[in-house]
């Protein structure tokens, strides 16, 4: 048996293992602060939910209500209005939380490679990698800010393992419980990760397993309440505003799981961010080869990581791509998988020299990574600075019609008409979320989609036959203003007989006549 590399010095230098810590904390946060806007899909979605939560009595009031519950997707929202609100603005406190993730993602792989090893190891930090993955792109945002928590309860489950069951049940109820809350996926990372642990000490106590399994059932007791809840949800809930499909998906979207750990979701204005993806990927398959090597220099994973692992692959392996409604849900695990990986994952083998060059590679990519990120976000916050320039010349209370005429631009950016113009918008997310919208204008609503494009409402082409399109049905008598993506030719402004209001960089305000 080898000794890990470091693994004496790290006993001894805790000190030092903390202070790369936060150095790699810095690396994955910093991009995300330096510039005022992120270019996260569905991430303008949750601001303007955010601003219409703390800001009643304005003319959006005649559109939109909030009732802030907790519903299992209320990680985002809580934070705002316990904290937030009170601290900064809207889009500030979006990316503190999206640096909370960030940050949050690569300490809890630290903790947790404590746990797995019993000693403060470096090798958890590789998680840098993965911070900038397909669920980030997506701004999934309620869900990647209980990623970190659900990571940390896992360590906690495993750290208190020694102790008595019942008393490990009683104190994870309230946790699992607030993870369930905050996020059902999120819930469902610790639910699944302690339950192939707790499978794998059971098979670890051989013919002694019913014994174990009688004094350790009560374990279950903390995931019961949640997971009744669930099933209460599903047998008795209405159906939401994304319907309620569900399906396993094709074989392009098992790909896509391996791919998400580096996409950026956009095609357009990446091809750094791409690259950095292509040399992450080639580490992180170096990883999976140097854990199934059996001698030289390699990767050995903690027996203790093993359990949440294999449970951790099975559920990437056996979810649906759209999960009652909600699509993409399929991405959200492989990053998740890969974190526990590289925290039960120990160097051995290798010479101080070589620990040291192959640490200095993870630490070089990693910093192209973030670098390549904060170009992304600083090209996009001046595109929204553009935006909010025709923005301002759109009246309080106005109707803003969507229309795309480039692709290139993050696909909800016209959510930025309601904290900037206090206006009305179609596309907002609905059911899943605690927003909703007067009677009067629900017909003029889609709960998620990108804007039309302007072939479509402004050119020959027809307005597809798609529920995702229905507020583009007679937009000019329902909306107040056209807010273009892009910029229209000549014979499309003039033959609606539209009024140019405002032109910044790509973007374009109209008014619609009557």
């Amino acid at each position: 048996m080898t000794t890990p590399v470091g693994a004496e010095a790290q006993g001894d230098s805790s000190l030092r293992a903390w202070g790369i810590a936060v150095c790699a904390v810095l690396v994955v946060t910093l991009p995300i602060l330096l510039h005022p806007h992120l270019p996260l899909i569905d991430l303008p979605n949750h601001i303007a939910r955010h601003y219409i939560a703390a800001n009643p009595g304005t003319a959006l009031d005649a559109y939109y209500s909030y009732s802030f519950a907790m519903n299992g997707n209320a990680t985002g929202d809580l934070l705002w209005l316990a904290v937030g609100q009170h601290l900064t603005d809207v889009f500030t406190f979006s990316a503190y939380l999206m640096s909370v993730y960030a940050g949050g993602l690569v300490l809890a792989a630290f903790v947790l490679g404590r746990v797995f090893h019993g000693y403060w190891s470096i090798m958890p930090l590789a998680a840098v990698l993965v911070v900038f993955n397909t669920p980030f792109f997506w701004g999934f945002q309620n869900y990647l800010l209980t990623v970190p928590l659900a990571l940390f309860a896992l360590a906690a489950w495993l750290h208190f393992e020694g102790a008595r069951p019942w008393a490990r049940a009683i104190a994870f109820l309230p946790v699992s419980y607030l993870l369930f809350q905050l996020h059902i996926l999120g819930f469902l990372i610790f639910l699944v990760s302690a339950f192939g642990r707790e499978v794998q000490r059971l098979v670890m106590a051989g013919r002694f397993w019913l014994d174990h399994l009688k004094a350790n059932l009560v374990l279950a007791v903390p995931f019961l309440p949640p997971v009744g809840l669930i099933l209460w949800r599903v047998l008795t809930g209405a159906r939401n505003a994304y319907g309620n499909r569900t399906a396993y998906g094709s074989w392009d979207d098992r790909q896509a799981m391996v791919t998400s750990l580096v996409d950026t979701v956009e095609t357009t204005g990446t091809r750094s961010l791409s690259l950095t993806g292509t040399v992450v990927m080639v580490l992180l398959a170096g990883i999976v080869l140097f854990l199934a090597r059996q001698g030289g220099v390699r990767l050995r994973l903690s027996s203790r990581a093993l359990g949440p692992a294999i449970a951790l692959l099975i559920l990437c392996l056996a979810i649906p791509a759209t999960l009652d409604g909600v699509g993409f849900v399929h991405v959200r695990f492989p990053f998740v998988l890969l974190v526990v990986l590289l925290a039960g994952a120990s160097l051995h083998g290798a010479t101080p020299r070589g620990a040291v060059m192959i640490f200095a590679i993870f630490a070089v990519a990693a910093l192209g990574r973030s670098a390549a990120f904060e170009r992304y976000a600083a090209e996009h916050s001046a595109d929204m600075a553009d935006l909010s320039v025709v923005l301002d010349a759109v009246p309080d209370g106005a109707r803003v019609m969507p229309i795309r005429a480039i692709s290139g631009v993050g696909w909800h950016v016209q959510a930025h008409a309601v904290p900037q113009a206090e206006a009305f918008v179609p596309t907002l997310f609905l059911g899943a979320h605690a927003l909703s919208v007067s009677d009067k204008w629900k017909d003029l609503t889609a709960a998620q989609g990108i804007s039309v494009s302007a072939r479509n409402v402004l050119g020959p082409e027809k307005l597809p036959d798609d529920r995702l399109f229905r507020y583009a049905r007679g937009w000019r008598e329902n909306f107040t203003h056209a807010l273009i993506v892009g910029n229209l030719s000549e014979e499309m402004r003039t033959g609606e007989n539209l009024r140019l209001l405002a032109r910044a960089g790509r973007f374009e305000v109209y008014a619609i006549p009557d």
